[in-house]
C-alpha cells in the first residue's frame, strides 16, 4: 500500500508476516506462457533489459575520512553495498550477498558498515555489519523476526545500536538497543500501543526523538530517556493535530528540527527546546502547499539540510541551522531524489538525484556556495532517450485541479499514440518527476504515459491530501475519472488504444477504472493490487490497518461503504483483458486480493495474464523479475491493442 511508510528506507516498509500461499489451485495457479508469447518475451526482454541495467545509485554517504563514499546500486541485480573513491571513481562491491538491502550507514571508527536486508522481500529487516573491505559479516539481528525500522548509532556511544521495530502483524512499537559490534539479544527500552519510529539519538547515547504516528495527520514528537525508558512529548501543543515528516537533534542535543505541516497547508521546519518544547526558529517555505520530507544535520558548521517536495518535483535546501535562514542556494536538475549525508566537517552534502531521463546519481553538494557536481557513472546499456516531460493542471468536477505528469516521445506532440494512464500507489503517495524504467520502455515504445496525481496525493498541501478521506473517497475515484477521459481526448492520444495500469493502490484505482470506466479502455495491468478493501483491511499489517483508519476506514464498522468503492463488487463488469502481478510474499497487499481477480475472471473466460514472483513481496526488486515482469506487459499489451 504506501510506497514510503513512516519509518522504513524509500526500498522497504511495514506490512505483515508473509503467509504461505495456499497451493495455487488451476484458478489461480500463475500462467506459464506458450512457445509463441515465450519467443515474443525473449525477444521483449533483450529490448527492455537495457534500461533495467541502467542502474540507479541511492543513499550515499561518506566514509568517516571522507575519502569513499558507501552507497546502494543495483548494478548487479539486486540492491547491494557499494563504495567508489573520491579521488578516482573506481567502484567496488562491498558485501555478497543474495538478498536486497535496504538501508546503510558509515559506522563510528570509519572500517565498517552496518546496513538492514530482508528475505524474499518480506520486509523482515535483520541489522549487518561489514568491513568495507568485504570481510567480517556478521548478523547483528538473528534471533527475532521483526519488521525494523531505521539503524542509528551513535559517536559517543558506537557499540550501540538503536532502532524501533514490531511484529508484522502488530501496529505496536517497541525502542530497543543492542550492540552494534557482534549478535546479542536486544533490551526494550520503551513500547508504545501505537506506530512509533525513532527519528535520532543524541550523541552522547542518552536522549532519543520517536515519532508517534497513529495516523497520517496526527503525529507526535516525543523526547525519551535511553536509559530509563522515560518519555515527555516535545510537540505539538496539547489538541492539535500535525503531521511530522521528520526530525533530528542538533549536535549538541538541545534542540530538535522538525519537519511539519504545523497543522495547516504550509511547509515548516521548527527548531524547538528539546527539554521544554520551545520555539527557537521557524522556517516556513514557499509554496506553502508544499512538503519538507527529510531533515539531515552537520556535525560541524551549523548547517541543516532539508528536502523540499512541490508538487512533482524536489528541492534541496541548506539553512543556518540556528535562525533556519538560507545558507546557500543548490540548484538540481528538474527531478526528484533524497538527501545522504554530510561529510564529517560538514564541508560537503551528498545527494541521490533522477531525472525522467537519468538514473539516479550521486551528487555532491559544496555547502559553502551550495555548487553541485554530479558524479555521473555511465550507462552503456541505456538506450538514448527522447522525452517531452510536462506538467498539466486538468480542471477537476468541483473546480480544483488534478495535477498530472505527461510524458510524450520527444516531438510526437500531435502524432497519436498509445496511452498508458499510470496511476501511483499509498493512497498517499506522489507520481513526480524522476526516472522510472516503466515509463523509459513504454516512451520509447511509442506510448504515451499520463501520471496522474488525483486527490489524496502528497506534495500538494495537507487539505488536498486529506481530500478522499473516508467518504470523501469517491471524490478521488471521480478526479481518476476524469483525468482517463481527459487523455483520451488529448491530441496525442489513439482513444482506442488506452491502457490503465497501477501497483498496490495504483492497482486499485486500475481495478476501479475497469469494473466503472469500461468504455475508456482496451486493457489493464495490476500489479498487487487491491481488489477487496474489507478482506485487505482485514489481512494487512496492524501499522498500516492503524494508520488507515482515518484514511480508507475500519474494515468492521465500515464494512458497507468499504464495499461499494471496492473493485470486487463490480468485478462481473470487467470485460478487457489484464494483466495480474503479484509478489507471492507480499506482506501489504497478500497475494490473495490479487488470486480474486484472477479467479473471477477466469470463470467468466475474460483475458486474463499472472504471474507470481515466488522471491518478491510488495516488489520488483529482482533484476530477473524486472526483465520477465516488463517484456510480459509488452506482449500482452501487444496482443490486446492491435
Amino acid at each position: 500500500m504506501v510506497p514510503n511508510p513512516p519509518d522504513q528506507p524509500a526500498s522497504a516498509g511495514p506490512g505483515e508476516p508473509a503467509r504461505p500461499s495456499p497451493a495455487a489451485s488451476p484458478s489461480t495457479a500463475p500462467d506459464r506462457p506458450g512457445p509463441d508469447a515465450a519467443k515474443r518475451d525473449t525477444e521483449l526482454a533483450v529490448a527492455v533489459t537495457g534500461y533495467i541495467d541502467a542502474f540507479p545509485n541511492t543513499d550515499p554517504v561518506f566514509t568517516r575520512d571522507g575519502k569513499q563514499i558507501v552507497f546502494l546500486s543495483t548494478r548487479d541485480g539486486l540492491p547491494q553495498i557499494y563504495v567508489t573513491k573520491k579521488s578516482d571513481g573506481t567502484v567496488t562491491r562491498v558485501a555478497e550477498t543474495k538478498q536486497r538491502i535496504g538501508e546503510v550507514i558509515a559506522a563510528p571508527g570509519g572500517k565498517d558498515a552496518l546496513f538492514a536486508s530482508d528475505t524474499g522481500a518480506d520486509e523482515n529487516w535483520s541489522f549487518f555489519r561489514v568491513g568495507l573491505d568485504g570481510k567480517n559479516l556478521i548478523e547483528l539481528t538473528p534471533t527475532t523476526k521483526l519488521n525494523r525500522d531505521r539503524i542509528f548509532v551513535p559517536d559517543g556511544r558506537p557499540s550501540q545500536l538503536y532502532f524501533t521495530a514490531r511484529k508484522l502483524a502488530e501496529a505496536k512499537t517497541t525502542l530497543y538497543a543492542t550492540s552494534s559490534t557482534a549478535a546479542s539479544e536486544p533490551r526494550a527500552i520503551y513500547t508504545d500501543d501505537k506506530p512509533t519510529s525513532l527519528r535520532d539519538v543524541s550523541k552522547d547515547g542518552k536522549l532519543a526523538i520517536l515519532r508517534r504516528y497513529p495516523s497520517r495527520t496526527e503525529n507526535y514528537l516525543l523526547r525519551v530517556d535511553l536509559e530509563t525508558g522515560a518519555t515527555a512529548p516535545i510537540y505539538p501543543a496539547q489538541g492539535k493535530r500535525v503531521s511530522i515528516f521528520d526530525a533530528a537533534l542538533a549536535r549538541d542535543g538541545k534542540r530538535v528540527y522538525v519537519a511539519t505541516d504545523d497543522g495547516d497547508d504550509q511547509a515548516v521546519l521548527l527548531s524547538l527546546d528539546v527539554t521544554t518544547g520551545k520555539p527557537l526558529a521557524k522556517r516556513a517555505f514557499v509554496p506553502a502547499t508544499a512538503q519538507v520530507i527529510e531533515v539531515v544535520v552537520a556535525k560541524e558548521g551549523g548547517l541543516v539540510a532539508v528536502t523540499l517536495v512541490v508538487g512533482t518535483r524536489s528541492e534541496i535546501h541548506l539553512l543556518d541551522g540556528r535562525t533556519l535562514t538560507e545558507r546557500a542556494t543548490v540548484t538540481m536538475p528538474l527531478g526528484s531524489g533524497h538527501l545522504g549525508g554530510f561529510s564529517e566537517d560538514g564541508k560537503q552534502l551528498l545527494v541521490a538525484w533522477s531525472t525522467p531521463d537519468s538514473p539516479s546519481d550521486i551528487y555532491v553538494v559544496d555547502t559553502g556556495g551550495g555548487k553541485v557536481t554530479p558524479r555521473r557513472e555511465p550507462r552503456p546499456s541505456l538506450p538514448a532517450l527522447a522525452i517531452d516531460a510536462t506538467s498539466v493542471d486538468v480542471p477537476a468536477f468541483d473546480g480544483n485541479k488534478i495535477p498530472t505528469n505527461v510524458l510524450v516521445p520527444k516531438g510526437e506532440q500531435t502524432k497519436k499514440h498509445p496511452v498508458a494512464v499510470l496511476f501511483h500507489g499509498g493512497p498517499a503517495g506522489v507520481s513526480s518527476i524522476r526516472w522510472n524504467p516503466i515509463t523509459a520502455i513504454f516512451v520509447a515504445r511509442g506510448y504515451v504515459i499520463v501520471e496522474p496525481n488525483i486527490r489524496g496525493s502528497t506534495g500538494f498541501g495537507r487539505a488536498f491530501e486529506t481530500a478522499d478521506n473516508g467518504a470523501k473517497r469517491v471524490d478521488s475515484l471521480r478526479d481518476a475519472e476524469t483525468v482517463s477521459r481527459w487523455a483520451a481526448a488529448q491530441p496525442w492520444a489513439d482513444k482506442d488504444r488506452m491502457v490503465v495500469m497501477g501497483g498496490s493502490w495504483g492497482g486499485y484505482l486500475t481495478l476501479v477504472a475497469l469494473t466503472r470506466w469500461p468504455d475508456i479502455w482496451r486493457a489493464g495491468i495490476d500489479l498487487f493490487g487491491v481488489v477487496n478493501l474489507k478482506s485487505l483491511l482485514a489481512t494487512t499489517s496492524g501499522l498500516l490497518r492503524e494508520v488507515m483508519l482515518d484514511e480508507i476506514g475500519d474494515h468492521e464498522k465500515d464494512g458497507p461503504f468499504l464495499e461499494s468503492i471496492s473493485p470486487i463488487t463490480d468485478i462481473a463488469k470487467l470485460a478487457d483483458p489484464l494483466f495480474v502481478y503479484a509478489g507471492a510474499n507480499d506482506p501489504r497487499v497478500p497475494r490473495s486480493e490479487s488470486d480474486l481477480v484472477v479467479r473471477a475472471l477466469r470463470a467468466r473466460k475474460i483475458p486474463v495474464e499472472y504471474m507470481v514472483a515466488m522471491n518478491e513481496g510488495h516488489s520488483v526488486s529482482r533484476r530477473e523479475t524486472q526483465v520477465e515482469l516488463y517484456a510480459r506487459m509488452l506482449r500482452f499489451l501487444e496482443a490486446n491493442l492491435r
